[in-house]
């Protein structure tokens, strides 16, 4: 016995071997008609799900999911389609030219106007379930009301036999994909035929649509060399009742698809397609996709961690402009790229004319700053905040203790390592705390960080450890511990936030003052920790908020 994941319960084959498809109760328990259609399928026997569920209408709904479910994990080359000459509605089916995750196109012939079109049904027919079928809906519906030259129009929309349909025009030709892996195109090429793509896009999204599945197997080509973008499945339209993506959902294909969407955290904005935009110049740049993998999961934690290849470290004739379009375009933060389709495309015509461009005022600076930006798990640390607070007031008030006993001249055991002592037991204890009662880390995100900060806690007793056995003078151990945590803010850039960085170089400046001052060595020392933790949870409670809230959208379009 197995269950799928509603909990559905499924008998093994073997206590419903003596079923048959004569013998089968007309009021079978779901189980029991779940089992028949296994041992059918098995037997090389035919199992017509669209029998099943008119014999059953009272298992309807689970056994939907099922024949859904069994569909989607049969990886059996698919046959031919069995709709190859019938009528559905004013077309006849003539052959399939493709198939999705959200339809199949068939190339038909639409009845008295005697024209090849392209048909597309949603692909599970009869067992699509309501938001499948909505999502269908809303792709043809908001197709239809775009009319633009590089966009596929949609001719009719309709429904037969419970399944439901669109025609549009049949394209003979290519898709963008073919570009990719054949490598044929000039730089101005490039530029060109991603410019009417963002063209394209960018009159969507005035129209209040934002596409979400951008990507080279979405654009096809026609025999004049003009791209015309279809699939609109993933849609997202501006009509109330038509926005169906949920929390946590990952929707999208993950070489073209923006961190944001791959976080599934955040909702879809036009910057998502600005970012598949991005990608997409970068393939045909290239001859690859930016974000490369083995896998799905590999994929996706490419997509969120790790920054593309520069495309002229792949191919060192590109042209610098275009690839700093390109790679503006991609920036892992959304506030970093184009602030709209329209203005990717002003760009591009500025490349294609030979005037100076947006992203050409890239350099240096603008690097650094967006390194410093830079927040590559921030939905690991958005609940630190208060946690974060607390140690800096722990660390604080320790070395002002610290300052105070040293100053009345006590032995340096009461002055320095019992009150340490006592302030590592109390972030000890605010860390359980804050974590649920559990110390050690349990995320990739949260691995780097503790390597770094026991690396420091370790290497700051070995050198405290020897000072005291040398007699060293107890005021250079805060200048070493300044020096050592500077280093260890710097390392966490590279890791969680790109701005502590800057909180490294404070204390790094903190080392140089001490030096000179050794007797304020403890007090710079403990208010710098309590002013980067603060500011650290500052700016994490502030994500937080914002994740919580996200901006309203000004372009036209409204936010969707």
């Amino acid at each position: 016995m197995y269950t799928n994941g509603g909990g559905v319960m499924f008998l093994t084959l073997s206590s419903h071997k003596q079923l048959t498809k004569e013998n089968l109760p007309e009021h079978a328990s779901l189980e029991s008609v779940m089992a028949h259609y296994i041992e059918c399928i098995e037997r090389g026997e035919e199992a017509n799900p669209e029998s099943y569920l008119d014999k059953f209408p009272e298992h309807a709904s689970e056994l939907k999911t099922f024949f859904r479910n069994h569909h989607w994990l049969d990886e059996s080359d698919p046959e031919e389609s069995p709709l190859a000459g019938k009528m559905v509605g004013s077309y006849q089916i003539e052959v399939e030219l493709a198939r999705g995750g959200m339809g199949v196109v068939y190339r038909a012939r639409q009845q008295g106007l005697d024209r090849a079109v392209a048909l597309k049904l949603i692909s599970t027919g009869r067992l699509a379930g309501s938001e499948e079928r909505q999502r269908f809906r809303i792709e043809a519906e908001a197709t239809a009301g775009l009319q633009h030259p590089c966009i596929i129009p949609i001719y009719e929309v309709g429904s037969w036999e419970g399944n439901e349909f669109f025609s549009m025009p049949l394209i003979e030709g290519t898709t963008l994909q073919n570009y990719v892996t054949e490598d044929r195109l000039t730089d101005e090429q490039i530029a060109k035929t991603v410019l009417q793509i963002t063209e394209a896009v960018a009159y969507a999204h005035q129209s209040g649509i934002i596409h979400r599945d951008l990507k080279p197997e979405n654009i096809l080509i026609n025999h004049d060399g003009h791209p015309l973008l279809t699939d609109f499945g993933l849609a997202k339209w501006h009509r109330k009742g038509t926005t169906l993506t949920r929390t946590g959902q990952v929707l999208g294909s993950p070489h073209y698809m923006s961190p944001e969407q791959a976080s599934g955290v955040t909702d879809a904005t036009e910057s998502t397609d600005i970012y598949s935009l991005g990608a997409i110049l970068y393939a045909l740049l290239t001859g690859s996709p930016p974000h490369p993998g083995n896998n799905m999961a590999e994929v996706l934690r490419s997509v969120l961690q790790d920054e593309p290849i520069r495309p002229r470290s792949i191919q060192r004739d590109i042209s610098i402009e275009l690839e700093k379009i390109c790679l503006k375009a991609m920036s892992h933060n959304p506030v970093d790229r184009y602030l709209s389709a329209n203005d990717l495309a002003e760009d591009l015509r500025r490349y294609i004319a030979g005037d100076p461009t947006i992203a050409s005022n890239s350099g240096l600076m603008d690097r650094v700053a967006r390194e410093l930006r830079r927040d590559q798990h921030q939905g690991h640390f958005k609940k630190w905040g208060a946690s974060l607070i607390a140690i800096g007031v722990i660390v604080c008030l320790s070395h002002l203790v610290m300052f105070l006993l040293n100053q009345w001249e006590n032995p340096t055991w009461l002055s320095f390592w019992l009150p340490r002592a006592i302030m590592l037991a109390m972030i000890t204890a605010v860390i359980i705390y804050a974590r649920n009662g559990s110390l050690l880390p349990r995320s990739a995100a949260e691995r780097p960080v503790y390597s770094i900060w026991i690396a420091y806690l370790l290497t700051l007793a070995t050198v405290n450890l020897l000072a005291e056995i040398s007699g060293q003078n107890a005021y250079n151990m805060f200048v070493i511990a300044a020096a050592l945590s500077g280093f260890g803010f710097i390392a966490m850039s590279g890791h969680v936030w790109g701005g502590s960085a800057l909180y490294g170089v404070a204390f790094l400046l903190v080392a140089i003052v001490s030096h000179f001052a050794p007797t304020y060595s403890p007090l710079l020392l403990g208010f710098t920790w309590l002013m980067s933790l603060s500011s650290l949870a500052i700016h994490y409670n502030r994500r937080d908020r914002r994740s919580i809230d996200p901006p309203t959208n000004t372009h036209s379009g409204g936010k969707i």
